[in-house]
């Protein structure tokens, strides 16, 4: 099938009138004119611009596990419908895929159900788990978890300089949080949970990490970073290593959040202001590499406390409007936010087809609107969800997005709960 879109464009770091085609799936031209036929043709308005489709290297799909309500067609249903054309789904599932077996058939679960590319990430224990799984062909791994997380394996401290041997010149992320100076037990609230979980935990296994790099091929990835003493040292590595921030922990701090509200309990916690506040100049100096979502949802009861509720927060669909209303809003470069959610994620995993409008790439793409909206739960698919965004007002809407199997209107999309074709 042939896809014309005629309009304004991202490319080559800005804005360009271009008409782009694509062909069977991939991006055959990118021109002032293209003088071919197409099946479709797309004319963008006046406000609508073409982005390429989000790369999510931070989310947590929840397949397989045997008393989830949410799996790989649920929630790629929500990338769909933001926008996202690539996830790389983490690996804290039951099963947790720590073998070569259950890791096919984590993979066969996504290519069944996805509504878009999920790159299955390995699961981290031990040295011969991850030698296991690398001599079959795995390239993607972790999160490493080195402190507690939710249905995650857990790697001995000792075994890590091992592990990223075993794992040689694959990717693999890092939840950078040592458990040593984790504290156990439940919160009474988010300034609790983030007393428990305290910045020196993040800042030591930093240390930790990036000691081991010069040692070891692998290709680093620190996850949900949240202080600048963490963005630093990774920083310092250069080309070794990713740094990846989420936009929960730009957006929301401990005075800007109700303490109490369980939404916005997460691993690592929200923290200072001054935190905060220095993450995002961080992303505007460019130290930061990579804007995911850290999407982990988790079903909200109404009588729930921050004790009670899991940590983590659903916020796949939202990727692209969130990064350009960093952009929009908090006057981080317009350049920085889109390569953090397009380009160098894709980079990061060693994907040359993903994250650019050039030819010879997927034709994964995405027409914004470029313009504020109500961000509301029930209208992104997040009603009775762990939801931080209900009435935030975030810019560029997602309306259609252009696949290998189509093209789909988002608003309809999100109204129906399921992908619907352009008419």
């Amino acid at each position: 099938m042939r896809v014309l879109i005629r309009g304004k464009a991202w490319t080559h770091g800005e804005f360009r009138d271009v008409e782009v085609l694509v062909e069977d799936g991939w991006i055959t031209e990118v021109k002032r004119r293209v003088d071919k036929e197409a099946d479709v043709t797309i004319k963008l308005k006046t406000k609508e611009v073409l982005f390429p489709a989000a790369v999510d290297l931070h989310v947590h799909c929840r397949d397989p596990h045997p008393d989830h309500p949410f799996d790989f067609k649920t929630e790629t249903l929500r990338f769909l419908a933001g926008g996202t054309g690539t996830v790389v789904d983490m690996p804290n599932t039951e099963p947790a895929p720590l073998t070569v077996e259950t890791y096919r058939e984590k993979e066969e679960l996504a290519r069944k159900k996805g509504l878009v590319e999920v790159v299955v990430s390995g699961a981290v224990s031990t040295p011969s788990n991850v030698r296991e799984l690398r001599e079959a062909g795995v390239t993607t791994f972790g999160e490493v978890f080195l402190a507690p997380s939710t249905d995650a394996p857990k790697t001995d401290l000792r075994d890590l300089p091992a592990v990223m041997k075993a794992a040689e010149d694959a990717w693999m992320s890092f939840h950078t949080e040592l458990g040593d100076m984790v504290e156990g037990g439940q919160p009474e609230d988010l300034l609790e949970h983030a007393r428990m979980r305290p910045p020196e935990a993040e800042m030591a296994a930093a240390g930790v990490i990036t000691s081991l790099l010069p040692r070891s091929n692998v290709r680093a990835h620190a996850a949900h970073l949240t202080l600048p003493e963490s963005v630093e040292a990774f920083a310092s590595i250069g080309e070794r290593a990713t740094v990846e921030v989420t936009p929960h922990h730009l957006m929301y701090d401990l005075l800007k959040v109700d303490v109490d509200d369980p939404v916005f309990k997460v691993n690592p916690p929200i923290r200072s202001r001054q935190d905060r506040l220095a993450l995002l100049d961080a992303l505007r100096r460019g130290q930061i590499d990579v804007i995911a979502t850290d999407h982990a949802p988790h079903r909200l009861e109404g009588d729930e406390t921050v004790a009670d509720a899991p940590s983590g927060v659903s916020s796949g669909g939202l990727l692209l409007p969130l990064a350009l209303t960093l952009w929009k809003r908090y006057g981080v470069p317009l350049s920085t936010v889109v390569d953090a959610v397009t380009r160098n994620p894709a980079m990061a995993l060693g994907r040359d087809d993903l994250g650019r409008i050039r030819r010879g790439c997927r034709g994964r793409l995405v027409v914004i609107e470029m313009r504020d909206f109500e961000c509301k739960a029930e209208d992104f698919l997040e009603e009775g969800r762990k939801f931080p965004y209900d009435g935030e007002t975030l810019h560029g809407l997602p309306v259609k997005m252009i696949t290998e199997d189509g093209v789909y209107d988002l608003e309809e999309t999100r109204a129906e709960g399921e992908p619907v074709p352009e008419e």
